[in-house]
This record gives C-alpha cells, structure tokens and sequence, in this order.
C-alpha cells in the first residue's frame, strides 16, 4: 500500500478499477489528525471519486489497482461507482500442541490411626425359671406370650395325681339351754354418814 508522503511517485501512474477499466487520479488530500490522506479518482466515464490513498494498490507493473469497479453508464447516464463492502471476523481456532514436558503421577498410601468411639448394640437374653407348681385345666392350656420385652414360654408336665377325697363321718350337735338357780350369799353393804355437831345452844342433828 503506498503511503500519503509518496502522493509524487504515484502521480501519472495508470489506474485501474477491479474490472480493468481505465482511471486517473486528479489529486491528493494530506492526512491531519482526525483524516487520513485522500485520493480523487476520475474514471473515464462518471463523476470523480474521493477515495482513501491507503486503498490503492500497486502491482508488479507499476500501476495501481482499484478495490472497486466503475460500471459503464449507458449514453445519457451517469457510470455507476460499485464499492465492496467488507467486513473483517474473528476466526478461532483451537489444537492441541505436544509442548515436550510430561509429568509423572505417583500414588502413596498414607496411614492415619484414629480413635472410633461409636455406640453399637448388641442383644443380651436373660433366662430366668420361675416356678409355678399350679394345676392347669386340659382345654385352656397356656400358650407363650409377651409381658413387655419378656417372652414367657410355658413348660408343661403331666403328672399321676392321687386324690384324697374327706368322708363326713358324724355330726355332734352341742345344744346350750339357760337355767336359773338360787345361790344365798351374804354380802356387807357400806353407806357412809355425816353427824354434825352445832356450836352454841343450838340443837345437834345427823345428816
């Protein structure tokens, strides 16, 4: 790309447009601070174009390429200008690069002794015999059963039983009857007595 400081070698250069068509260049801007260095471009047919000097591209053969075309009017009609419009993606894109350097894994076994304090349970059976020695009807005979968390399990045994059977042999009937009888005793009876004594010439008594 030629730069804005060579604008006199590039004058009389021939020019040509994308298509091939035939273009001169007029003249040049200088770039400032905010604009870079201008072209005018005049084509064969059509108005003059103002184009960036950066866009220019110089060939082999010392001429200098248009990134854009001039299409030929028809008589009467001014030359259409056509402009690629050209946008600049990103494309990413990824592999995998051997970097020489490997690394080794190695594996140890570390062993840590720990204090386990945890509650386990554990079933204890207590086998108590409690005698009963108590006759028990044939047709309701005991099964096993649960008084709380204690299974109780009967044991059972026939036994020869002599029965002794009382005989009421006599009744004595004892009969009590009152009697009344004289029986004469002497008996000494007390009463006590007050004798009073008056003073005087009064008269005595006894109470």
């Amino acid at each position: 790309m030629p730069h804005a400081s060579s604008h006199h070698a590039l004058s009389g250069k021939p020019v040509f447009d994308a298509a091939g068509h035939p273009a001169t260049i007029v003249s040049f801007t200088e770039a400032d601070a905010r604009e870079q260095a201008m072209a005018c471009i005049r084509p064969e047919h059509g108005p003059d174009v103002m184009m960036p000097l950066d866009l220019l591209e110089q060939r082999d053969d010392g001429s200098l390429r248009l990134p854009f075309s001039f299409g030929n009017g028809d008589e009467g009609r001014m030359a259409q200008v056509t402009f690629p419009v050209m946008q600049e993606k990103i494309q990413i894109d990824k592999r995998l690069v051997d970097t020489g350097r490997g690394i080794r894994l190695k594996k140890t076994v570390a062993e840590k002794e720990e204090l386990v304090d945890e509650a386990l349970l554990r079933d204890e059976i207590s086998v108590e015999r409690v005698a009963v020695n108590r006759v028990v009807d044939d047709a309701q005979l005991p099964q096993a059963r649960y008084e709380g968390d204690t299974l109780i399990v009967p044991v059972l045994e026939e036994v020869l039983v002599l029965q002794k059977q009382t005989l009421l042999k006599e009744e004595v009937r004892i009969t009590r009857r009152p009697q009344e009888y004289h029986a004469p005793q002497r008996i000494v009876l007390r009463r006590e007595q007050i004798d009073i004594e008056p003073l005087g010439n009064a008269p005595s008594g006894r109470a």
